[in-house]
């Protein structure tokens, strides 16, 4: 099936050109939990253990587990390492050939991360029954780290980035192309994309001589028949490189009947932070091979470089409520769920491009677009866990968590101050990708603690969680985690933890070509699938070491 792909949806008023697509709403809804080194160490299995700061963003009545006040601080580090390779695809012929980024490039990136900050405050009512104690809590938790890079590259002997550009600028004039007004304020769904736009004001593209909306890439030769062709191999790299982090800021309550039952609520804010960096970068596999191109000041040069970039940035905030329980029935047993609305996020994007051309025995020229920005909301679901806890003596604890979301319930929607005509058009889409491609993820948490010394704890945990892409060939990820810890008979107490994240291969596609079908209606155009363009296929893992800090008072 042929996708669909308008080249343009910027109005006059701002609206961005970047879509929203069922990816984004899993990306910016998911949860990869953070915590304190206790609970990270022990796999995040703490829906029935509590007491431990790390707990509250699982269970609110966790806090009322312990009978003091405490504050802990956590910092960590996360290291990525990726490996990237394009692949070998099958042609309409049935033959299976590499298309470029043949190359296998192995990547490394760390960031030092802030998980969790927590404070609790314990308050004992004198009674021996009944409510015997209550507490009051903050805690800044991370629920997602989106720290990642890769990059590949390779020979590619069949086309190009920069000729994709061309075929997606095919039809727009080159007074539109070159005009200085990025906020097109004629008709918005005949503006070229702001990628081609920078593409032809850099020199990565050129007006074919005698029309005006024919585009040829400076990696391009035309030939007497006037077909376009790549002049002569060229090196491609294609990178991507993500930061920042989704957290919840939890405002707690809890209550403590008589050490059996335990009842919470949090006030959650999610706060959203997401900074993407992708670039293409394309010169010649051998300058020589490249034709010397003429121009009209009699001046000649070789293409030797070029180099796109975009960032792009994502911020948001939203508010939920979240609400559990924990039962000791007995005392070597705990028992524990919780239950967390759906985050309504409101979320403002931001997207602009650079482009870079350089050439030899001439002046290198450059472009660069403005920053746009427009927001929009997007509801996370639902979320409900249970858990279970079993503890032998003062010797051990042995937890197991379950956890489950369905996706296929996000949703787009418009904010009340734009067009909502339009954006309730725009947004019907990918909200019905949403519910068609996503669907329930289940998370397994199990957990571990020994004391092998008085002072001394040793833990070990693993997570399984299911993909929520219904067609996913990755469909489960895991975590392994370990951890040790110090507490004395003072208030001063420390932990450590190690934990390693396997994540799904993930397959990118750097660019495609174009064409319109109907001449008349350029700025709507389909995929031509009867071209290979590369497809890069990335397997990641991350590494987060955490060491908390803390008191009790």
């Amino acid at each position: 099936m042929k996708k669909i792909v308008t080249i343009l949806l910027v109005a006059a008023a701002g609206i961005s050109a970047s879509a929203q697509t069922w990816q984004d709403a899993y990306w910016f809804t998911d949860y990869n939990y953070g915590g304190t080194a206790r609970t990270v160490g022990m796999g995040n299995a703490v829906t029935a253990i509590g007491g431990d700061p790390g707990t509250l963003v699982f269970n609110p009545a966790g806090s009322a587990v312990a009978a003091y006040s405490q504050f802990s601080v956590t910092p960590g580090i996360t290291f990525s390492a990726s490996s990237a390779q394009g692949l070998a695809l099958t042609s309409s012929d049935g033959n299976a050939q590499p298309v470029g980024f043949g190359d296998k490039v192995n990547t490394g990136y760390a960031r030092v991360k802030m998980p969790n900050i927590s404070y609790i405050a314990s308050f004992d009512t004198g009674r021996r029954r009944g409510l015997k104690r209550f507490s009051f809590g903050f805690s800044f938790n991370s629920t997602n780290n989106y720290t990642s890079r890769f990059n590949a590259a390779g020979i590619n002997q069949d086309n190009s980035y920069a000729a994709s550009l061309a075929s997606s600028a095919d039809g727009f004039s080159q007074e539109v192309m070159g005009k200085e007004d990025w906020f097109y304020d004629k008709d918005p769904y005949r503006m070229p994309a702001w990628v081609d736009m920078v593409g032809y004001r850099s020199g990565m593209i050129n007006g074919v001589v005698g029309t005006d909306g024919t585009y040829i890439a400076l990696t391009e030769t035309m030939d007497q028949q006037g077909n376009f062709r790549l002049a002569a191999p060229v090196y491609q790299q294609y990178g991507l490189q993500s930061t920042g982090f989704k957290s919840d800021f939890l405002f707690n309550f809890a209550l403590n009947f008589s050490d059996r039952f335990y009842m919470g609520a949090n006030v959650g804010i999610t706060n959203l932070n997401y900074n993407q960096v992708r670039y293409w970068r394309e010169s010649p596999a051998n300058e020589a091979e490249f034709p010397t191109i003429a121009y009209a000041d009699g001046t000649t040069a070789r293409f030797s470089s070029l180099l796109m970039q975009e960032n792009f940035r994502d911020s948001g905030t939203g508010l939920y409520l979240k609400v559990g329980f924990l039962w000791r029935p007995v005392p070597f047993l705990r028992l524990a769920a919780a239950v967390q609305t759906p985050t309504m996020l409101h979320i403002t994007e931001r997207y602009g491009y650079k482009g870079q051309v350089t050439l030899s025995d001439r002046v290198s020229p450059s472009a660069k677009s403005p920053e746009d920005e427009w927001t929009y909301k997007l509801r996370s679901p639902m979320r409900v866990n249970a858990g279970l806890a079993f503890s032998i003596g003062t010797l051990a604890v042995l937890s197991a968590d379950y956890e489950m979301a369905n996706y296929g319930k996000a949703r787009f929607a418009t904010n009340a101050s734009d067009d909502s005509s339009f954006m309730e058009s725009y947004f019907s889409g990918p909200n019905r990708d949403i519910a068609e491609q996503l669907g329930f993820s289940h998370m397994l948490r199990a957990g571990m603690e020994v004391k092998v010394h008085p002072a001394v704890s040793v833990r070990a945990g693993y997570n399984l969680t299911t993909d929520a892409d219904r067609y996913s060939e990755s469909p489960v990820r895991h975590a392994f985690s370990l951890g040790a810890g110090y507490a004395s008979n003072g208030p001063f107490y420390m932990d450590m933890a190690v934990r390693l994240r396997t994540t799904p291969k993930e397959y990118y596609i750097p660019y495609e070509y174009y064409y319109a079908p109907d001449p008349e209606k350029y700025y709507a155009k389909e995929i031509r699938d009867d071209i290979l363009t590369p497809e890069i296929a990335v397997r990641a893992f991350m590494v987060d070491a955490l060491l908390t800090v803390g008191w009790r008072f």
